[in-house]
């Protein structure tokens, strides 16, 4: 077997970077004419492409309206009891090594300061 030459290598170098370089210039010249296309199309039921998007309606119910109409929780059923013992023991079995962490349960967002 013959050894590669120190030119032949430079231009198999070369080479190799000009196929990857071209084929990435090839992908973002793909990606621009899908999107010149989508322009075009009228979507139905979709987003439409350069029109802002519609107001927001009363229909999300964010964490100042949630905290007003919370109902009161009752006691913790035998399988949530379960549940959350299982993710204490698995943390703890994960994360032996790193007795700093804890795993913090929180029912409700903290108060704002």
């Amino acid at each position: 077997m013959s050894q590669m030459s120190q030119l032949e290598a430079w231009i198999v170098t070369v080479l190799g970077m000009s196929v990857v370089f071209i084929g990435l210039i090839l992908c973002i010249m793909f990606i621009n004419v899908f999107n010149r296309a989508a322009r075009h199309i009228k979507w139905e039921g979709g987003h439409e492409h350069d029109r802002a998007p519609a107001p927001k309606t009363a229909a999300f119910s964010g964490p100042e309206t949630a905290a007003a109409t919370k109902q009161p929780v009752g006691p913790l059923t035998p399988e949530v009891i379960a549940v959350i013992a299982a993710a204490i023991e698995i943390d703890q079995r994960l994360y032996q090594s790193s007795g700093h962490q804890r795993l913090t349960i929180r029912r409700a967002p903290p108060a704002p300061r």
